[in-house]
């Protein structure tokens, strides 16, 4: 909106003529009065300002090309849509876009952390406050995730970091099937409804992250599909202006990113969320599915407009060219997930945990974001539990850790659990926990142990409110809050540092160091079965003197394991040999500070 009316802007180079068309009411209406301006085009852009248009108003472009065909489209860049539904293929549909206010938003005063200061709990909208018995609805809202703010900043999460949001094809889904880029999805709220779940978070002590989704786009609802008519240019010319010569993926069409048009398009997305919707940062979606020589183009322009926000590329398998060429800040390391998940079934354990611990090819820690747990693509299934074939396939099953290691009455797939976190909130690297994790949710409150957004053949898998406060879910939230205050209380957890003065192949024990100026810190991971009492177990320190204090241990009855297990009222002090004398409980993260001297 301006002082002289409404200003509208659409991309349509095949057109011959675009005009706009505005009218009032909650549907658009086929038979309804409808004002209509024509546009001026200029190099393939089509423009004017509009004269008393007032916000709540629906509209549509009108498109007429070479051939006489004359078609509507809702607007690409709407910023609000009734619906995900097409006008493409139903003239008659009630859906629109609709102009929005310029009012302004006042923000709560909130900075954004240094990116070595997150730790990041990740969820799903429609599904992380919809399945419990304070809301009705079956899907929830963002005012609905809102009240669990306090929930997951209570644990020392100061990060949520929500699956996409942008309106997406038909009536529910996990978000990665974008209908309409620059609007929220109608189920979650309006954009009014989501500035407000910013603010409310960033009150709460919690920066946001969005997930946004340029490698493709579903495959319904789609409403950039041949915007201005097909092109038809070539063998690769389906999908018009926005996908003509585009890189294909295995989830649908990509966009064509070769056009400098859809790379503005893009990087107009994301600089919304961070001047509209006040966001910290982004996750990309596969950007393996993007050509990296246009990628990197969009990147630099977002790094150089935004130094302090945090841009996170799910970069599988992880390669240091996405930060170091890509401009990222950040990727996504799957082996995280997977060496973690070999090490805790007794899979070369050790290595294994080696095998994710350091950052070696890239140039800081929070250059990698690690998830022992599992993220929502390793916990979640969209094919009633057979995901890539994991009823036969157990590495590959995409189920909670917790019930792929036994099952959440299983002791010891729960210690194995409480040890992942523990470990993830100890190496180097940012922290990433995805919902339900934290509470042990699995199989039989979730049925067959898979998250998903709804039920399916096999009952419901949404977050389920009714085992979050049980006593077994409550050990390991106990558990996770207090990994993450030993991040938070241990500077040298965030720093770029880490040696392993501590290697026991024969009992799968590991101990490894962090530390950052006077902040000593020594981990101790024990991967095996093997239980040391009567502080009979020997790690090197790597030649650091001194007094030692537990700050946490895994297996401390008030996570579910027993009274004894850990070194309580126990300060050991390195001896002469250079080893440190300690209980060590099996399965398990031991975490000691060196005393201050």
């Amino acid at each position: 909106m301006t002082p002289d009316g409404c200003f509208f802007r659409v991309w349509a180079p095949n057109a011959v003529q675009v005009a706009v068309l505005v009218q009032t009411g909650a549907n658009w209406d086929v038979t309804a009065p409808t004002a209509r301006t024509v546009l001026i085009s200029t190099n393939g852009y089509w423009s004017a300002t509009v004269p008393s248009v007032t916000p709540g108003q629906l509209y549509r472009f009108e498109i007429t090309i070479s051939n006489g065909t004359v078609f509507q489209r809702l607007d690409a860049a709407g910023r609000a849509v009734i619906s995900s539904d097409l006008t493409r293929d139903d003239p008659s549909s009630h859906n629109a876009s609709i102009v929005l206010g310029a009012d302004p938003f006042s923000w709560a005063p909130f900075t954004t952390p240094s990116f070595e200061d997150f730790i990041v709990y990740q969820c799903h909208v429609g599904t992380f406050a919809g399945w419990n018995d304070q809301f009705n609805e079956s899907w929830a809202t963002f005012a609905d995730v809102e009240s669990k703010f306090g929930y997951v900043s209570e644990m020392g999460f100061n990060c949520i970091q929500v699956l996409p949001v942008q309106e997406f094809s038909g009536g529910r889904s996990w978000g990665y099937d974008p209908a309409s880029y620059f609007a929220p999805e109608t189920l979650y709220g309006t954009p009014e409804t989501m500035r407000h779940f910013v603010d409310a978070a960033h009150r709460q002590g919690l920066a946001v992250f969005f997930d946004v989704v340029y490698n493709h786009t579903g495959p319904d609802d789609n409403a950039l599909w041949e915007y201005d008519g097909q092109t038809n240019i070539g063998s690769n010319s389906d999908g018009g202006i926005y996908y003509a010569g585009g890189q294909d993926t295995d989830w649908g069409d990509g966009p064509a990113w070769q056009k400098p048009q859809v790379q503005d398009y893009f990087y107009q997305n994301a600089r919304m969320y961070f001047e509209y919707y006040n966001a910290d940062g982004l996750r990309f979606d596969a950007t393996t599915a993007i050509n990296g020589n246009y990628l990197k183009l969009v990147m630099a322009r977002l790094r150089q407009d935004f130094p302090d926000k945090y841009f996170v590329a799910e970069h599988l398998p992880d390669n240091p060219w996405i930060i170091d060429q890509g401009q990222f800040c950040a990727t996504w390391v799957s082996q995280s997930h997977f060496g973690c998940q070999r090490a805790l079934n007794g899979e070369d354990s050790l290595n294994n945990v080696k095998s994710f611990l350091g950052w070696d090819g890239y140039d800081h820690a929070w250059n990698l974001v690690k998830y022992t747990l599992g993220s929502h693509d390793d916990v979640g299934d969209q094919d009633d539990g057979n995901a890539q074939n994991g009823e036969s396939n157990w590495d590959a099953a995409h189920r909670y850790l917790i019930d792929k290691l036994g099952g959440r009455e299983n002791w010891w797939a729960q210690a194995k659990c409480r040890l992942a976190w523990a470990l993830n909130v100890a190496i180097p690297g940012t922290p990433m926990l995805f919902m339900g994790s934290e509470c042990h949710m699995a199989s039989p409150f979730v049925s067959w142990g898979y998250w998903d957004d709804g039920p399916d053949g096999n009952g419901d898998h949404r977050f389920n409110w009714q085992v979050a406060g049980d006593p077994t879910g409550m050990e390991m939230r106990r558990l996770v809050a207090a990994c993450n205050a030993v991040r938070w209380n241990n500077a040298a957890l965030r720093a770029d540092n880490l040696s392993i003065p501590h290697e026991d192949p024969n009992n799968q024990v590991l101990g490894f160091v962090r530390e950052l100026y006077g902040n000593v810190v020594l981990i101790v991971v024990n991967l095996s079965e093997q239980n040391f009492s009567e502080y009979s177990y020997g790690v090197h320190t790597g030649g650091r003197d001194g007094q030692w204090t537990e700050v946490l241990c895994t297996q401390d009855a008030t996570f579910g394991g027993w009274d004894g297990a850990g070194n309580a009222f126990y300060q050991p002090s390195t001896q002469a040999d250079g080893m440190l004398y300690i209980n060590l409980p099996k399965w398990s993260v031991v975490i000691f500070s060196r005393n201050h001297t």
